[in-house]
């Protein structure tokens, strides 16, 4: 064969490989843009909600209204409201995780059972100014508060973070004062309320 056939034949066979590299290029990037194309189907958890407060002998907590603009999208809403009364609504987190928020008035140890999934008791984590029991394994992980007549459990496959903020925006029906009695509950706390908090957070011996 001539020096130039070899040419020849080297020129083609690159131009074949550097078509075949391009294609694949190509169709990675159309399947990413299509993957972060994905839209996520979001559920109005909030008739639920309604009917969980008409059924129910605890306050009802609902998660945070802003983490949709955190990039969290609730998916799913599930009520039961047959036997023990529990509630479930679950959520795609803003870091592409799953988490889910109950609460229920079956018992607790059973609660914790279903919902931790095996995950080991591995302490308490303060959030929201509230002890809650902390649950982890390789996969899955659970915070769990014990109230007086209701079990919230926060529970995914999110890390210890994004449980935490879950956690944190729950909204008790109750909690919240509002119109003027906030607003005297604010002035009260600018008098004489704030100097006893003052006083009460030091140490008893001291």
């Amino acid at each position: 064969m001539s020096e130039h056939s070899r040419s020849n034949a080297t020129f083609v066979n690159y131009a074949i490989s550097l078509g075949i590299v391009v294609g694949i290029l190509l169709v990675m990037a159309f399947v990413v843009s299509t993957r972060s194309g994905e839209h996520i189907p979001s559920v109005n958890y909030r008739p639920d909600a309604d009917v969980l407060r008409e059924a129910a002998d605890y306050p009802v907590t609902l998660p945070a209204e802003g983490l949709s603009e955190q990039g969290w999208t609730p998916t799913s809403s599930t009520l039961d409201v047959t036997g023990p009364v529990e509630w479930s609504v679950g959520f795609a987190t803003a870091a592409d995780s799953h988490a889910r928020f109950i609460q229920s008035d079956a018992d607790p140890e059973a609660v914790v059972y279903e919902h931790a999934r095996g995950a080991e008791d591995v302490g308490t984590v303060v959030v929201g100014g509230r002890e809650w029991d902390h649950h982890e394994s390789a996969d899955w992980g659970a915070l769990v508060l014990y109230e007086e007549d209701v079990t919230l459990v926060v529970a995914g496959s999110a890390d210890l973070d994004e449980l935490a903020h879950l956690a944190e925006g729950l909204e008790t029906d109750g909690t919240a004062d509002t119109g003027a009695d906030s607003q005297g509950d604010a002035e009260g706390a600018s008098g004489d309320g704030a100097e006893d908090e003052t006083a009460s957070a030091e140490p008893e011996d001291a």
